[in-house]
């Protein structure tokens, strides 16, 4: 087990001489000594037979990351100070320490955190009485834990290992990854070369079920998915209402998809009563004046599933009617059977 005993003894001192750098990063590492992240790591990558702690030398480098890290080199930021973190793993240890992660390192580094997750919700609980509510311009939604899916384009500078070009002519890597919206923190995420589709079913999926499993089980009872266009393929759609449908579960959704002619001019024949005003992310009133229209009740029931549409029209044909013809983008977003789903920010 891991020794976190370097932090006893340090004291804080408001002075402009021997000042330490980066002393943010103080907080971080003794966090994760406190949540018991960092024996919970070491536990997983057990290696008694090294001197530096495989699971510290990973703590360290989240650390460093968190403190803005960019390469495996800026983990000497926190080498550099001895006085203050102790003893850390140098770059060719850190470069060791990582080769040695394969896929029943990974699936226990994965146990590890999970466990650690659900200790510190409880903690939050307990402390605050609840997990915080999913944050949504219309009020907050209480009891639901919202897992935002995103993916994210990665540059890369150099050729290096399962880089390649994307969708957008960059050069890089294109990982998958699932947040928690209640928390702020990443439940999961998947590896994936910059070449890999934006809307793959199959990646998706995985996702969406490595996220559910890192949420602690008491709080899987009410969930709420959401993802961009990507997420708009009936594989994904149909796991999602697979999962709605296992008694004592609710799992909701909300996904984007494009608005072609056919919609657009379905929508404009629709009468004035039927649109309500649009908020915007903060609860206030659009300058614009864009709309908001349910089609809940106006559109046929999809395949094995009810999917209901909240549609921003067109703004040109907005305009049109105020005799001010003009082009701008318009927004979208499909929601399955879930008020108020603008997100905050």
């Amino acid at each position: 087990m891991q020794d976190t005993n370097w932090s006893r003894g340090l004291d804080i001192e408001v002075r402009g001489d021997d000042v330490v750098s980066h002393s943010g990063s103080v907080v971080t590492r003794m966090l994760a000594d406190a949540t018991g992240l960092t024996n919970a790591l070491s536990d997983a990558l057990v290696r008694p037979d090294v001197i530096h702690d495989r699971g510290r030398v990973v703590c360290d480098l989240a650390v460093s990351i968190a403190d803005g890290a960019t390469c495996m080199s800026d983990i000497v930021v926190l080498g550099d100070q001895q006085r203050v973190f102790g003893p850390v793993a140098s770059m060719s240890t850190l470069w060791r320490s990582l080769n040695e992660i394969d896929a029943k390192a990974l699936k226990n580094l994965t146990a590890a955190r999970n466990r650690v997750r659900r200790r510190v919700w409880q903690l939050i609980a307990a402390r605050h009485g609840k997990i915080a509510p999913v944050g949504t311009c219309y009020g907050d939604i209480e009891g639901v834990i919202a897992i935002r899916i995103d993916a994210t384009l990665v540059t890369s500078y150099s050729d290096k290992q399962c880089a390649a070009g994307n969708f957008k002519g960059g050069y890089g890597f294109h990982p998958l990854t699932a947040w928690c919206d209640n928390t702020g923190e990443l439940l999961a995420i998947i590896p994936r070369t910059g070449s890999a589709g934006s809307n793959t079913a199959a990646d998706h999926i995985a996702i969406i079920d490595a996220a559910i499993a890192a949420v602690p089980a008491k709080y899987r009872r009410r969930l709420l998915i959401t993802i961009d266009g990507a997420g708009s393929t009936h594989d994904v759609l149909d796991h999602i209402t697979a999962l709605n449908a296992r008694t004592g579960f609710s799992v909701e959704y909300s996904v984007g998809f494009d608005l072609d002619a056919r919609v657009r001019n379905a929508i404009a024949l629709l009468p004035e009563h039927v649109w309500c005003a649009a908020l915007d992310a903060t609860g206030v009133l659009l300058l614009c004046a864009r709309p908001l229209l349910e089609l809940s009740q106006r559109q046929p029931q999809c395949h094995r599933c009810r999917r209901h549409l909240r549609v921003l029209p067109h703004v040109r044909w907005l305009r049109r009617r105020a005799g001010r013809a003009h082009a701008r983008p318009f927004r979208r977003r499909r929601t399955h059977h879930h008020p108020g789903l603008a997100r905050r920010g």
